[in-house]
């Protein structure tokens, strides 16, 4: 990611050219020679130096371009599927820590009932035996202890 990002940074940096449209040359009281897009504010003798045109598109500027462009492109893509990934990272943990209250919920219920029934299609008590309900409070206590941290 780090790689894709400096190489564009690095892409972009290369096609951006920028010339002043003017540049001056002046002397300082030392001798010293300064250069600068702007006259010297100090009143000092100063003259314009002539540059060359700044540089046209050539052939490899839509090849550039194009690929710029595609490189742009594939870090906005990595970009959105590592957001969709945190987001359903996101998701998965709030659905577990969901389950968790609800299968601790459940355990405490069984813990304290005496009796533990279920309903069957008509809406009738289906109760549990002893047995079946120390196997219930066993499965619940390993879920807990394999799914919720």
């Amino acid at each position: 990611m780090r790689r894709l990002r400096l190489l564009a940074m690095l892409m972009l940096s290369l096609t951006c050219a920028q010339a002043p449209a003017e540049v001056y040359k002046w002397f300082d009281a030392q001798g010293k020679a300064h250069y600068s897009d702007r006259p010297p504010s100090s009143g000092a003798e100063s003259h314009s130096i002539d540059l060359p045109p700044a540089p046209t598109k050539d052939a490899d500027h839509a090849q550039r371009s194009l690929m710029q462009r595609r490189l742009l492109e594939a870090i906005e893509a990595e970009r959105a599927e590592e957001q969709q990934a945190e987001a359903e990272a996101a998701a998965a943990k709030r659905k577990n820590v969901r389950e968790c209250d609800k299968a601790k919920r459940d355990l405490a219920a069984f813990e304290r009932a005496n009796i533990i029934y279920s309903k069957d299609e008509d809406g009738g008590r289906i109760y549990m035996s002893d047995e079946e309900r120390r196997e219930a409070l066993d499965r619940v206590r390993i879920w807990i202890a394999k799914n919720c941290r």
